[in-house]
């Protein structure tokens, strides 16, 4: 794997004085690939990083722990509680000065946990790689997708878990136990392409919800991941190395209708596809729901025009929303060292 962009450091310590700025990626989860098992492996993911939104972590050496954070204080706390048993360092000064939102299909558990390892890596020269904070945190027990978006951005491939041996159930990561990060198989650069994100407000799937449909929905047919490896062999993958954002638009729009993204989909309700097909109409080449949502990415010829339709679209919805443009992040999160 690359290694993370920085600035050239000095040895630091609890009383060097110090600062670390560490600027995460979001993710975008476009599909899990195999839920069925019967090749031997599970799960399997296609994503991509992107620049907004994003954590802004902000971390000086101390002799405590300190944490600044609008909602992300207990969680922050419980992460370096375990990375200093695991490394022994004194303690740390911790300012989230920007947010990704919680349980919106940003990937923010992952980018959080590797934003303050890294943190923790930079500040007391720790020199790990991502991968040993990656075990340490305990992330990729389903998806190896937040892993590679926060060390090298891009778009990304993973191939999954050996099955029952790696790993011996469908649950996601935060329920699967100790299970490793998968092979990454593929990384390549995204094309410099406008994203528009829409965050319809509806359900927030996590935790026992969410372990609840894997229990109940999985094992899911072996067609259906014949059927997506397929789509992304010869369609998805072709259209981002030839830059053919109609023919990638297209290969999104299919994804929504089968297989377990149609289970993360239908989980929200009406709302989600509702949104989907208004922007299909409106304009946008493919709309595909990032994870279980409730964020969906769309491309398209015009996506500021389609931004503003969006804009009003959401005033009709129950709860409203909010949307915004983006792009890619093809470098993976920046450390600053002041």
């Amino acid at each position: 794997m690359g290694e993370l962009a920085h600035t050239p450091r000095k040895r630091m310590n609890a009383n060097g004085g110090d600062l670390v700025s560490i600027k995460t990626p979001a993710r975008l989860h476009f599909a899990l690939i195999d839920l069925n098992g019967s090749l031997s492996r599970i799960d399997g993911s296609i994503g991509l990083a992107i620049n907004d939104p994003y954590f802004e972590i902000i971390a000086e050496p101390a002799n405590q722990i300190r944490i600044a954070s609008p909602q992300y204080e207990e969680r922050a706390y419980a992460l370096l509680e375990k990375l200093q048993v695991k490394y022994s360092f004194p303690g740390i000064h911790l300012q989230l000065a920007s947010e990704i939102p919680p349980h919106s299909g940003f990937g923010s558990g992952t980018q959080l946990a590797l934003g303050i390892a890294q943190a923790v890596n930079t500040l007391y020269n720790l020199n790990l790689r991502v991968a040993d904070l990656a075990e340490t945190v305990g992330r990729g027990g389903t998806s190896g997708i937040g892993i590679t978006a926060f060390e090298r951005g891009g778009f990304i491939l993973d191939g999954g878990h050996r099955f029952p041996d790696q790993k011996s159930s469908f649950l996601p990561s935060s329920a699967a136990g100790n299970v490793p990060a998968p092979p990454l198989l593929l990384r390549h650069p995204f094309p410099d392409w406008e994203l528009l994100i829409v965050i319809p407000r509806c359900t927030h799937i996590s935790g026992e919800t969410e372990i609840q449909l894997f229990k109940t929905l999985c094992p899911q047919p072996r067609s259906t991941a014949e059927k997506l490896s397929h789509l992304i062999l010869l369609k998805l993958l072709p259209a981002i190395f030839e830059a053919d954002r109609q023919v990638f638009g297209s290969a999104i729009n299919e994804i929504q209708t089968f297989g377990w993204k149609k289970v993360e989909i239908d989980a929200q309700g009406g709302i989600l596809q509702r949104t989907l097909d208004f922007l299909r109409d409106n304009g946008a080449m493919g709309a595909g729901v990032s994870s279980w949502g409730p964020a969906i990415f769309t491309v398209g010829d015009d996506l500021p025009a389609l931004k503003e339709k969006t804009k009003m679209f959401l005033q009709t919805l129950p709860e409203g929303g909010t949307c915004f443009i983006t792009n890619a992040n093809n470098r993976g999160a920046a450390v600053t060292v002041a």
